[in-house]
């Protein structure tokens, strides 16, 4: 009997278990979906001269992958071609990446708690 139970436990744990990385994934790909209004946004944001395309350079900051963004291939993204990427989720805010861990206005890490003030 206790090895039908272990054999139970065991089998329920590798069960769950491999359910439990693959739903781990399921919501860091839909983070990365934004809405028409987030891309349009964005779009605003790095076509702010209102030329109506992005070289590679500027879309760098918000596209993860240019090749695959540029349907047509002349090196530039229009901007039905940024909202396509979008609704690819190949779109993101260059505002929500990076560390964020420093202190606006310096160039120094704050002190970790407990430890003496520097000033």
């Amino acid at each position: 009997m206790k090895k039908l139970c272990t054999a139970s436990i065991a089998a329920l744990l590798i069960a769950t278990g491999g359910t439990a990385f693959a739903q781990a994934d399921a919501p860091a790909e839909a983070e990365m979906q934004l809405s028409q209004a987030e891309c349009q946004t964005i779009w605003n944001r790095a076509d702010a001269a209102g030329s109506g395309k992005l070289s590679a350079a500027d879309a760098d900051r918000y596209v993860s992958n240019f090749a695959a963004a540029d349907t047509d291939g002349d090196g530039a993204l229009t901007s039905m071609e940024f909202m396509a990427a979008c609704d690819q989720g190949l779109v993101h805010d260059s505002s929500a990446t990076g560390a964020g861990d420093g202190v606006q206005g310096s160039d120094t890490l704050p002190a970790p708690e407990g430890s003496p003030s520097q000033y």
